[in-house]
């Protein structure tokens, strides 16, 4: 038996296999059990599986190299993004079948009775959300601390224009991101960072069952309301912070923290955490009992686009972030 060859120190785990059971049992553990078999029985597959957990999201590049059926049923404990890149797949979804190549992509509800037929040459990427964060996620940008109904999205997303495309490209961007830059995997900032992008943008960006609650009048935010959660911001900028956590802070919504911030301050409550951890990095840089490497620094305070963070950096101080470096020295 071929055994999948984890890679810990990267956070990457490569998987392939040609056994139909063996096959099925490496995807089993990444999703969830269910039933693999081979469109036309004698031909070989060609497994090839790439995988990265990501906090509550998990990534996957993955192809069969062979027409395969596979039927979960229901995913029951989390939501699926499927996405082509080659190839194509007839999904079953309930009772409807759409076809899914890299024009459409495809959104699952976890009790959407699902069963998939993947052609020899397709080739996914696959995001996959946990329920209860994804769900947790929408209750606070709605502001609905219970659950009225099952969060539900249209199955399918035209990635080809509008927020589809985006949202495609945005979960490219982060799996690429991670491909060039594992060790940023070990960060926890970094996969909060990540983590509420994916997620936000989603219930953002897809239509569902989200979509009218998200739509509606924001509540006014009292200036209460966004200083206790800029307070709460400087006082913990080294550690995750979600919108979950500050709208558990706040008493109030997602979108109602969102109008305050905008409304009182002009920017979003992630805006602000950004601006004070950029602040934190010039901190360090300056500390000569701190500072190392500029990498170091901007890593430490979540800044894993180097060249994003020198730019910024630039523009709020005047100069860049290895000249703080240096005069530090």
């Amino acid at each position: 038996m071929e055994t999948p060859v984890p890679h810990t120190a990267t956070g990457f785990d490569h998987f392939r296999s040609r056994q139909l059971e063996e096959t099925r049992q490496l995807v089993a553990g990444v999703f969830c059990d269910h039933r693999l078999d081979l469109v036309r029985p004698g031909r070989s597959l060609d497994y090839r599986h790439l995988h990265a957990t990501l906090g509550r999201v998990g990534f996957s590049l993955m192809s069969y190299g062979a027409d395969v059926q596979v039927t979960p049923g229901p995913l029951k404990s989390f939501f699926l993004v499927q996405m082509p890149l080659t190839g194509h797949d007839l999904i079953r979804i309930g009772r409807e079948t759409v076809r899914s190549d890299a024009a459409c992509a495809t959104v699952h509800s976890p009790d959407d009775d699902l069963g998939m037929l993947w052609s020899g040459n397709c080739h996914k990427m696959v995001v996959r959300f946990e329920r209860e964060a994804l769900e947790c996620h929408a209750r606070s940008l709605a502001g609905s601390p219970s659950r009225p109904r099952p969060l539900r999205f249209c199955s399918t997303m035209d990635v080809r224009r509008g927020a589809g495309e985006a949202w495609m490209r945005t979960a490219r961007n982060v799996l690429d991101t991670l491909r060039r830059t594992p060790a940023l995997l070990e960060s926890p900032l970094i996969r909060s960072q990540f983590e509420q992008i994916l997620m936000t943008t989603l219930l953002e960006w897809q239509p569902g069952s989200l979509g009218e609650a998200l739509r509606g009048d924001a509540r006014e935010v009292l200036p209460r309301h966004v200083r206790l959660a800029e307070d709460y911001i400087r006082a913990h900028a080294d550690e995750p912070i979600t919108i979950e956590l500050l709208t558990e802070l706040t008493g109030v919504s997602g979108r109602t923290l969102y109008s305050g911030f905008q409304k009182y301050r002009g920017i979003s409550p992630m805006r602000h955490l950004r601006d004070v951890r950029m602040e934190r990095a010039r901190s360090d840089l300056q500390d000569p009992a701190e500072a190392r490497s500029v990498t170091e620094v901007a890593t430490r305070w979540g800044f894993f686009q180097l060249g994003r963070f020198a730019s910024e950096y630039r523009k709020r101080y005047g100069e860049c972030p290895a000249t703080t470096l240096r005069r530090a020295s």
